[in-house]
């Protein structure tokens, strides 16, 4: 369905690493006017009679951020040879909404007083404020898929605001449970995690006009790309301050969450490391010490690396997939993005 220059070109990138004249920053320096156009179309579509909305919400764009959602959606475009028309603009910003509104949504539901380094906004305006913004939030980014008119487009991403709200869910019914299993596990982090980045790169496909085919890989690409990184998230949770990570460490400890590093850790639990998990987790009864015993658990068990090894393994199955697209400069920003993936330290 595209006319693609590299069709038949084949890259190998499950070895290759970037160049080390490279900088660190070459994704971004490849699309940031691409970038700076989604920043500045957020603002504009946040503007309300009501001056809360665009002051909250533009703490929050102006918060900083990944945008690692947005970038895929417009790499994967401009890969498969979008170059004319805004619609990757508009639509990285809706992915981008949807993005904030749960980020929203949920430091009020987990009580979070951090993110990005910065006191978050429930934090500042209250619940009441952060969930309705939230809410408003939302509702832009379907005015924003209703607007390009794409049917393909508006279920792939009604599809993922469904699961990120439902693996939102799921995770909160499964708090203070150690008896989660793996499988559990997965589905939540699929839900509220992967889906939306399985989402942002199939959307960068469907404007470019993709086959079916390139539109299932990508959505396998996105899949594993967004495992890979909450798994690292839950891995960096038990290891870095606030500093490093621009939120409390330990946050997902205090909130009574079981992450894979608690559950590679129970186990190879004994009898009185077994009683630990059930009063700091299940009973969420915890002494100011008790984070550090579970990190010398986690030490003990080694299962912080073993997180990070599960979570590589998901990046070089993206990597791999990066071969069957076309070779060219879209394609090695997004090697970077896979490698930033697994190696970042917040």
């Amino acid at each position: 369905m595209q006319n693609l220059l590299f069709k038949n070109k084949k890259i190998n990138l499950a070895n290759k690493k970037l160049s080390s004249d490279k900088s660190d920053n070459f994704m971004k320096n490849l699309i940031q006017d691409d970038l700076k156009l989604v920043n500045n179309f957020m603002i504009s579509s946040i503007k309300s009679e009501v001056p809360l909305i665009p002051l909250l919400s533009e703490y929050l764009i102006n918060s900083g951020g990944k945008r690692i959602r947005p970038a895929l959606t417009i790499l994967f475009s401009k890969l498969f040879g979008y170059k004319y028309g805004s619609r990757h603009i508009h639509l990285s910003s809706c992915i981008e909404f949807i993005h904030m509104a749960s980020l929203l949504h949920d430091d009020v539901v987990d009580e979070s007083e951090f993110r990005r380094g910065k006191k978050t906004a429930n934090k500042i305006w209250g619940n009441k404020a952060s969930v309705l913004v939230g809410d408003y939030i939302f509702t832009k980014a379907f005015q924003i898929m209703v607007a390009d008119q794409d049917q393909n487009v508006l279920k792939v991403l009604s599809d993922a605001s469904k699961s990120l709200a439902q693996g939102e869910v799921m995770q909160l019914s499964l708090k203070n449970n150690i008896d989660i299993d793996e499988k559990r596990y997965f589905k939540v982090i699929e839900d509220k995690t992967a889906k939306l980045f399985s989402s942002s790169a199939m959307v960068g496909g469907i404007i470019a006009k993709c086959s079916q085919n390139y539109i299932t890989k990508l959505e396998q690409f996105g899949n594993n790309i967004g495992i890979a990184f909450q798994l690292l998230d839950d891995a960096l949770d038990y290891e870095q301050s606030i500093n490093n990570m621009g939120k409390n460490s330990g946050d997902d400890f205090k909130e009574g969450k079981v992450t894979l590093p608690v559950l590679l850790a129970l186990k190879e639990a004994n009898v009185s490391e077994k009683i630990f998990w059930k009063k700091v987790i299940e009973d969420l009864d915890q002494d100011d010490d008790d984070f550090q015993n579970a990190q010398k658990i986690l030490k003990k068990h080694d299962t912080v690396n073993a997180t990070k090894k599960i979570a590589k393994k998901y990046a070089v199955k993206a990597k791999d997939l990066l071969k069957e697209f076309p070779e060219n400069i879209y394609n090695e920003a997004l090697l970077e993005i896979t490698e930033f993936v697994f190696t970042r330290d917040s």
